[in-house]
């Protein structure tokens, strides 16, 4: 086991031996399949299918699902196609299908956190559980899809936006342990300084006096999912795309993502602030980067 600082912290953790501790924590050994699966099929139009699917794990819990495809993909016998799941921030949460745009030929997976915003101000202690669980969550997530007919297993791609990316190395590290092979990731306005990025994305729900306190008690818990100690051991290609005026993620910490990633990898820097619901202009052009990148 090897010692690495990360960030002000010190872990005794190195990436194999959190994902074998992950894994052990929420039972990702034994579980190929959800005990539960609830699917709804929503609405059906302009040649798209949306459904909700709720997939429940003994030990990891309930995992919530927005899917749009192409007409009639949940049904084929006979089709496969090339998907994408979205872990985003908390300002959209399973509703991300909507962040790229349409795909004719692709599924779109939103991925829903397992705690909200509320369950934090209700309980605080959930933080702490968000944080254990979320990586498994997309984890068995993506294994859940590699084992769908209507998945080309070839084609599968995963996209981290703003904390979503955060999580993004933690849950594909582990994937890749139960045997899940990615195409492609993708992380967007993102980095690796797990501290600066909580303090960005918790500053407005948790009052200044507690913040600091907070997120110092949470960092020792949570190293396992630091993005420093799994970005090395991650396969397939990346691409890395960032805002030139982004102030919600530091310079440094987006630099140290793309320089952890290994090859082959790509970064693009568009114009723009940080992404976020309003801002239209940044989340049109990373509709085109992404949309763009996927049909080379």
């Amino acid at each position: 086991m090897v010692m690495i600082s990360v960030s002000s912290a010190q872990t005794l953790y190195d990436g194999p031996m959190a994902v074998l501790l992950m894994k052990q924590d929420l039972d990702v050994f034994s579980t190929s399949r959800p005990d539960t699966v609830q699917i709804n099929s929503l609405k059906s139009e302009s040649g798209f299918d949306l459904y909700k699917v709720v997939l429940h794990y003994p030990a990891a819990g309930t995992i919530n699902l927005l899917l749009k495809g192409p007409q009639g993909f949940f049904n084929s016998s006979s089709l496969s196609f090339p998907s994408l799941l979205i872990v985003s921030g908390f300002f959209t949460g399973e509703q991300s299908v909507h962040l790229v745009g349409d795909f004719k030929d692709k599924i779109v997976v939103g991925f829903e956190y397992p705690y909200s915003v509320q369950n934090f101000m209700d309980e605080p202690v959930n933080v702490l559980q968000f944080m254990r669980k979320t990586p498994a969550q997309v984890a068995l997530t993506l294994k859940w899809l590699s084992q769908q007919s209507w998945v080309r297993s070839d084609r599968l791609s995963v996209m981290g936006v703003s904390l979503g990316g955060v999580f993004l190395p933690s849950s594909l590290h582990l994937s890749q342990s139960i045997g899940v092979r990615l195409e492609k990731a993708v992380y967007v306005c993102t980095g690796v300084d797990l501290r600066l990025i909580l303090i960005e994305n918790l500053k407005s729900y948790v009052a200044e006096p507690f913040l600091s306190p907070l997120v110092d008690s949470l960092l020792i818990p949570t190293q396992l999912i630091n993005p420093q100690l799994h970005l090395p051991y991650l396969k397939g290609s990346s691409l890395v795309i960032q805002t030139a005026q982004d102030t919600v993620i530091p310079l440094t910490s987006r630099q140290g993502l793309f320089n952890l990633l290994p090859n082959p990898k790509r970064e693009v820097v568009i114009p723009g602030p940080h992404i976020n619901p309003d801002q239209t202009e940044v989340i049109k052009k990373v509709q085109e980067v992404v949309i763009d990148d996927f049909k080379n």
